[in-house]
């Protein structure tokens, strides 16, 4: 027993070590410092588990039962702060560690009873990872997909070794002694610490995968409109065209063009141009399918990339965002806002400069005739480019 409490304590020191490294790093955030707090809680504990008989029992029976229990209380902390900030379910933790610790002193001094000590600190630990497991279940985002099922089926594990446990407390007495314990009460310690060190490595894993899920989010979203930035959407409109090579899956692009958008900052400020660009980016985002993609072009442009669309059904579109651009109220300083939208439809030979150049002579055409208007360019049309006029 004394070689596993030893690779067990050199296990969670190195766990320890590789957490701060990570976290000076500038790798991840604050949950991992929860995972550290953790970590050393479960160290002290074995720490005053192998104190007994050296140690007064309140430190080396009370508070290392507690400590095993404030472990999971911690990673708790540390997942719910990746994955869904709004709901830590502090209470239940704080419960839970005030119900164990009066329990426990209760089967220490009361009533001894190493039975019950079990019993208690078993409940309590598996009503805990049971919360953490009702967190993980709630999140949707598929980016963490992979991380969370793995770390939800470490805790399913773990939560069955738990609740196999309680009746075998029941049945088989355990041995007061935790350096010396019984066969029964060693193989669910043994596989507990087996499974504990997976949720940890677990929860480091989720954090880091979330960490680099923020940085890409970071790299490829324009900061003021929330939308995908110039670089993102060049690296959209180029997938499109490499997987869409044929002419199976129609595709049209629009640029659009906020009109007379340097006035509007010269008259009313750039805090009020900032306000129109967030308005306007959110309108288009939200008058897209998920499956468009939406980007903040320019400084005053934005694209979209109508997947399964042709010219035809590209223009009614674009017209639609003409009106319901024009139509925006509540503006600051009570502004009007219009925009001129130029359209192209992919060909065969496209790449993602020629495909943007017809749409941005498109775009041009409109304000060229007058602005607040769509203007379309058919790359197989022998005709100059269209203009709708309003």
């Amino acid at each position: 027993m004394w070689v596993v409490i030893a690779g067990y304590s050199f296990c969670l020191l190195a766990a320890i070590i590789s957490c701060i490294a990570i976290i000076r790093s500038r790798h991840a955030g604050v949950a991992l410092w929860w995972l550290v707090c953790g970590l050393i809680s479960g160290l002290a504990s074995i720490v005053l588990f192998v104190s007994k008989g050296y140690a007064p029992v309140f430190f080396s029976v009370v508070l290392a039962n507690l400590g095993l229990l404030v472990v999971f209380a911690f990673i708790h902390q540390a997942i719910a702060s990746i994955v869904d900030r709004s709901r830590r379910y502090v209470e239940l933790s704080t419960f839970l560690i005030v119900a164990q610790f009066v329990a426990t002193l209760y089967f220490t001094y009361s009533l001894p009873d190493v039975r019950w000590r079990l019993i208690v600190r078993t409940w309590a630990i598996l009503t805990q990872v049971v919360a953490s497991i009702l967190v993980l279940l709630r999140q949707k985002p598929s980016s963490l997909r992979d991380p969370i099922r793995a770390l939800v089926l470490v805790l399913v594990a773990f939560s069955t070794l738990q609740l196999c446990r309680l009746p075998a407390t029941v049945i088989w007495t355990p041995i007061a002694d935790p350096l010396h314990p019984d066969p029964v009460q060693a193989f669910f310690s043994l596989f507990g610490c087996i499974l504990g060190l997976g949720i940890c490595f677990g929860v480091i894993w989720l954090g880091l995968y979330a960490h680099r899920n923020y940085l890409h989010t970071m790299a490829n979203t324009d900061g003021l409109s929330g939308l995908l930035n110039r670089r993102a959407f060049d690296v959209a409109l180029d997938y499109e065209l490499r997987w869409h090579r044929d002419d199976s899956q129609p595709l049209a692009l629009l640029l659009i063009d906020l009109d007379h958008f340097k006035a509007i900052n010269d008259m009313h400020g750039h805090h009020t141009g900032d306000e129109v660009i967030r308005r306007v980016s959110h309108l288009l985002r939200a008058n897209s399918r998920p499956v468009d993609s939406v980007a903040r072009y320019g400084g005053e442009e934005f694209a979209v990339i109508l997947k399964g669309m042709d010219l035809h059904q590209g223009k009614s579109v674009a017209e639609r965002l003409r009106r319901e651009i024009e139509g925006m109220v509540n503006l600051p300083e009570s502004i009007g806002v219009t925009v001129s939208i130029g359209v192209a439809m992919k060909t065969r030979d496209d790449t993602v400069a020629s495909l943007v150049k017809r749409s941005d002579e498109a775009l041009y055409l409109a304000k060229r005739s007058g602005r607040n208007r769509v203007s379309t360019q058919d790359a197989h049309a022998k005709q100059p480019p269209t203009v709708i006029y309003t």
